[in-house]
């Protein structure tokens, strides 16, 4: 890991920390694992989430890879994400958002643009709306052998349920590559889609363990599927 990516994936950190500790703002910190059954690979992801109680909140991720098929095995940096965005209550039930996310990769800069929309009815369910564009700032060699910049539209819808300790959440996910001179991003198509469900269960109000089960491609080129098993836990306070 360089010196550049060091600062990249420290300084964030520092900063939402240091941030935490001098005001009163509500922090999370999450641990993530997940394993891909198709690509039989193990990942994880540390997040700090910090939202200062002014309509304006910050997000940064580390996501790790491991070596070949072990659990914990050299673990790498695989990318990392600052984000930062604004919120606000559109009337009792409704919560509009926007923000900008900076996803740093070991090829360069990934900026995400994204809007979101969250309805919560009185019963427990809720239903979100999230659209975002991802557009790269390096190039990629296209199919006909010339660079490219990728630029994908995503939309992903969210329906959960809360009851008691309990929080339900079903997750469905679909992308569009833009360029037309981009890779395939599933199926030699120029799309792709995944689903997602998690269960998380309180179990006070600072600590909230979580399992989740997605099926996402296994590569571009072939109409193959696989599971994504996830295990994680948020401390919130």
């Amino acid at each position: 890991m360089n010196t550049l990516i060091k600062f990249i994936v420290a300084f964030p950190c520092f900063f939402l920390a240091e941030l935490a500790l001098a005001n009163d703002y509500k922090t999370s910190i999450e641990y993530r694992h997940d394993y891909r059954d198709g690509v039989k690979k193990h990942g994880d992801r540390f997040k700090v989430y910090l939202d200062t109680g002014k309509n304006i909140g910050f997000e940064f991720d580390a996501r790790y890879n491991n070596k070949d098929e072990n659990l914990y095995d050299e673990m790498q940096l695989n990318s990392s994400e600052l984000t930062a965005f604004y919120y606000t209550n559109l009337n009792k039930n409704t919560v509009g958002l926007a923000g900008l996310s900076l996803d740093y990769t070991s090829e360069g800069l990934v900026y995400i643009p994204y809007v979101r929309l969250n309805y919560t009815f009185d019963n427990g369910f809720r239903l979100q709306g999230r659209y975002k564009w991802k557009l790269w700032d390096y190039g990629m060699v296209g199919v006909d052998g010339n660079s490219y910049h990728s630029k994908i539209q995503e939309f992903d819808s969210f329906i959960g349920y809360k009851y008691d300790r309990w929080d339900f959440q079903y997750q469905f996910d679909i992308f569009w590559e833009m360029d037309s001179n981009a890779l395939p991003l599933y199926n030699n198509r120029k799309w792709d889609y995944q689903h997602n469900v998690r269960i998380m269960y309180s179990l006070n109000t600072n600590w909230r363990p979580f399992v989740e089960i997605g099926n996402i491609k296994e590569n571009r080129y072939t109409s193959e599927r696989q599971t994504r098993y996830r295990v994680g836990i948020k401390y919130t306070w």
